[in-house]
């Protein structure tokens, strides 16, 4: 006998349902450069209902479930981390002009201190030589 599904763990028909969301978003956030499928291309809730008529078990069906997972996250994967990388590249690049802007601001204090510290001490220096006659 097969064990009950464990309440945590998202069903089949959920993660199905999920992942033909996201699939969804992602070939709307780019244009297509290929045609659609033929009409008769299954998708993956009418492979699913293929696989429970074939009387597939709790635990292949879980098998299944781990392999598109598998599957999708490897399909998946390069774009994520494009994408990512996009995201990571832009925030770097604002960050480190912040930070060099930032920097530039206090070199350039402390050169103008420097600078009014040095031209103090000739200042001084000079007036005590003229004032000792010479």
């Amino acid at each position: 006998m097969a064990d009950p599904p464990d309440p945590a763990t998202p069903g089949t028909e959920e993660i199905l349902d999920k992942a033909n969301a996201l699939l969804a978003r992602h070939r709307a956030a780019r244009p297509s450069t290929r045609g659609e499928p033929p009409a008769d291309f299954p998708v993956l809730t009418e492979i699913l209902e293929d696989a429970t008529a074939a009387g597939y078990t709790e635990a292949q069906l879980a098998q299944l479930e781990r392999d598109l997972r598998l599957e999708l996250l490897a399909l998946l994967g390069p774009e994520f981390e494009r994408l990512v990388e996009a995201k990571v590249h832009d925030r770097i690049g604002s960050k480190i002009d912040e930070v060099m802007g930032l920097a530039r601001k206090v070199l350039e204090a402390e050169v103008r201190a420097a600078v009014r510290d040095a031209l103090a001490e000739v200042i001084s220096e000079e007036t005590a030589r003229l004032k000792s006659g010479g």
